[in-house]
């Protein structure tokens, strides 16, 4: 039998966060702030892709149980998100493109699976 768990983090930028000269893009309309996200993330892909989120985690682990409560395998899942960055200069509308990644922990489990 398999068990996995998981856990998603997110960061956004609210509006209190940013001081100083830092916070000049911002008032300008360059950058912008981020709504908290909603409590429960039912949709992800969505949040990165309407720029509301600046970044996401989502760390996923698991194991592998015989019929007499042995552990016999374990692993580590999951997939690191870059929300789309959306900016304004000179009156132009500019995005630049969220990416998905690998966590490090992901990839040390697929190397050892795969002899690498």
């Amino acid at each position: 039998m398999r068990i996995e768990s998981s856990v998603t983090s997110v960061s956004w930028i609210p509006r209190d966060a940013i001081e100083g000269m830092v916070r000049m893009p911002f008032e300008l309309g360059v950058a912008h702030y981020d709504l908290p996200p909603p409590d429960r993330l039912d949709d992800l892909e969505a949040l990165i892709a309407s720029s509301s989120i600046r970044f996401a985690n989502v760390l996923r682990a698991y194991i592998e149980v015989d019929d007499d409560g042995r552990i016999t395998g374990h692993g580590h899942l999951g997939q690191g998100h870059m929300g789309y960055t959306r900016m304004r200069l000179a009156g132009i509308d500019l995005t630049f493109c969220g990416i998905s990644f690998r966590t490090a922990l992901a990839e040390v489990a697929r190397r050892r699976r795969d002899g690498s």
